[in-house]
């Protein structure tokens, strides 16, 4: 893909004259593609991006002349839908040298890095720069355009990118509680879960699987019941005698303007009459697809969720 050249006011970069609207160099030997990178690895002008995750853009500058180009610097303007978080790869390649160490710092809204000298190419192997940003999509939903810039010493004209398209998409918010009642009771008896998963996000939490890892010698016994809002369409429960019960299969919509999505698991388990004196406590695991390319699967881990008391064996 071939940038446009395009003149800026003049602004100063290490290692670059950027551009003043009085010249008439062009970096026509340059050429900058931009791309976002997919789930697959793929590379495309356009990709949709879930609220709260990481897109990742890869600007690629190729110098198709028969000079080297000095002083090569790249600007990207972050959008404000978007937070720029690290340099995921940089990579010079063919006859492309590095000569001064310009980099972004996170969370900037300008990003700039430098600065280059790339030399000609040669057939099959091309003298570039290839950089991958990770910028995480913090806006609502909507679609933003990234395009970079490029800059050269003794060019008074900057390299316009062609823009790279993020579509994004709603996405869920899931958060987990775990209750347990009686909170104190002598082995060999049962206690009762409240488990209550809650999506305040934008989107739905698709395929929602919660694992609950039990105290050693607590056995899930069975489900009593499920409420909330959420679809148990094709939804799997756990057997009996479980010590890692899970449910799966849960679409939990997300929050409307009546609430929030709400599923809530009420559950029984049976303290073993062998389990000693002490406390006993749970740890929990909650994935659900949110429909990102890069960052597919949602997932939460809990640890010391709901204790209960086991005084001592029950009277004989």
């Amino acid at each position: 893909m071939t940038g446009v050249v395009t003149c800026l006011p003049l602004v100063g970069v290490v290692g670059a004259l950027l551009t003043s609207c009085g010249g008439s160099a062009a970096l026509t030997s340059l050429t900058v593609a931009t791309q976002v990178i997919g789930q697959s690895g793929t590379a495309s002008a356009a990709a949709p991006v879930a609220q709260g995750t990481v897109a990742q853009v890869q600007i690629t500058v190729t110098n198709v002349g028969s000079s080297s180009i000095r002083g090569v610097t790249i600007r990207l303007d972050v959008p404000s839908a978007l937070v720029y978080s690290s340099t995921a790869s940089l990579v010079e390649n063919g006859d492309a040298v590095r000569s001064a160490d310009v980099a972004p710092t996170s969370r900037a809204a300008s990003l700039t890095w430098g600065s280059w000298t790339i030399g000609p190419g040669v057939t099959g192997q091309p003298s570039q720069v290839v950089i991958v940003a990770n910028l995480r999509a913090t806006g609502a939903a909507a679609s933003v355009q990234v395009a970079p810039q490029v800059f050269a010493t003794g060019y008074t004209a900057s390299l316009q990118g062609r823009a790279a398209t993020l579509q994004i998409t709603p996405a869920p918010a899931l958060s987990m509680v775990l209750r347990v009642s009686p909170a104190s009771v002598t082995a060999g008896s049962f206690v009762v879960y409240h488990a209550v998963i809650t999506n305040t996000g934008s989107g739905p939490a698709s395929g929602a699987t919660l694992s609950i890892t039990l105290p050693s010698d607590f056995d899930y016994q069975l489900t009593e019941s499920t409420a909330g809002n959420t679809s148990t369409s094709g939804a799997s429960y756990p057997v009996v005698g479980s010590v890692i019960p899970t449910w799966a299969g849960f679409d939990i919509p997300g929050q409307s303007s009546s609430g929030p999505g709400i599923l809530t698991l009420t559950f029984e388990v049976k303290v073993l009459p062998d389990v000693p004196r002490g406390v006993y406590q749970a740890t929990a695991s909650l994935v659900a697809s949110n429909g990102s390319p890069t960052e597919n699967e949602l997932q939460l881990n809990y640890g010391s969720l709901a204790p209960v008391t086991v005084t001592g064996p029950q009277p004989g």
